[in-house]
């Protein structure tokens, strides 16, 4: 009987739907990260998978996983570039008095900082705050090392 189960078990369809994975599919994620848009953003359109769907073909698909991880390192050169942008941009003026407006500024400045801590967690070696070793102890450099 238990033989019998174990046959059963392993000859049956798996429950649920087919899989959406295919190379195509992968391939627009990957360059679509790679142009700075989230993951959040490209599973929420139609004909895409769920975010929890991609984490999974992840851990089960070698190849889409080395494409994924150039894409996002490609994403934080991409988030650099827009820090530069932004960076140029002027803060929109007050009509009547010509001031910078405050809550404009701070949220240009709340921007570039969001841009720059993510290209740090991407890719620490190159975005990342340097260290240095003195005397046995890791510490921040303010200039070169």
């Amino acid at each position: 009987m238990a033989s019998v189960n174990r046959l059963c078990r392993e000859t049956a369809k798996v429950p649920g739907r087919p899989s959406l994975y295919n190379e195509a599919l992968t391939e627009e994620i990957c360059e679509r990260l790679a142009c700075g848009e989230s993951l959040r953003r490209i599973c929420g359109d139609e004909g895409m998978p769920d975010k929890a769907t991609v984490i999974r073909w992840l851990a089960k698909h070698g190849t889409f996983r080395a494409r994924y991880a150039h894409a996002r390192e490609v994403q934080a050169h991409i988030w650099v570039d827009e820090i530069i942008d932004l960076a140029r941009v002027e803060p929109s003026r007050n009509p009547v008095t010509g001031a910078y407006d405050p809550a404009a500024a701070k949220h240009l400045r709340n921007q570039v900082g969001t841009l720059r801590w993510l290209a740090m967690k991407l890719r620490p070696k190159r975005f990342g705050v340097p260290v240095a070793e003195v005397d046995g102890d890791w510490r921040r450099c303010e200039g070169e090392i």
